[in-house]
């Protein structure tokens, strides 16, 4: 059993509606919901006033699960389909490196590896954002 996992989410990415889309959502589920968009940023009046709309983080969070999102993505990535990660919220980084070689099967990275997120794809294709709080 791993000890180190503080949390589990489902992510989503989106094309630019992910507010939308975590507001509909709230009205589905309830819960709370918190959105970050680049606006918030120290950088963020340097944008365009489009690229301050998109959103870097919503969360919504109910008694039953925690749902995550963004608009954020790599260009050319996002395809209908491999939108959604399971996110994992590890409390060490050392624990988040254990959790990657097993998804994995093998010796991903080094312990000290301290990129805030990582996105692994097991051998069943399945999407893993793993973060250390």
């Amino acid at each position: 059993m791993l000890t180190g996992i503080l949390s589990f989410a489902v992510y989503i990415a989106f094309k630019g509606n992910c507010r939308e889309a975590f507001s509909y959502y709230q009205t589905c589920f309830g819960g709370s919901l918190t959105v970050q968009t680049l606006a918030d940023t120290p950088d963020g009046m340097k944008m365009s006033k489009q690229m301050r709309k998109a959103v870097i983080c919503a969360t919504l969070k109910n008694e039953y699960f925690k749902l995550m999102g963004t608009d954020l993505t790599d260009e050319g990535s996002f395809v209908s389909g491999n939108n959604v990660s399971i996110l994992i919220e590890c409390n060490s980084f050392t624990e988040r490196t254990k959790l990657i070689n097993k998804l994995i099967g093998r010796n991903f990275c080094s312990m000290e590896h301290t990129n805030p997120l990582i996105n692994v794809i097991d051998k069943y294709n399945i999407n893993w954002i793993l973060s250390v709080s």
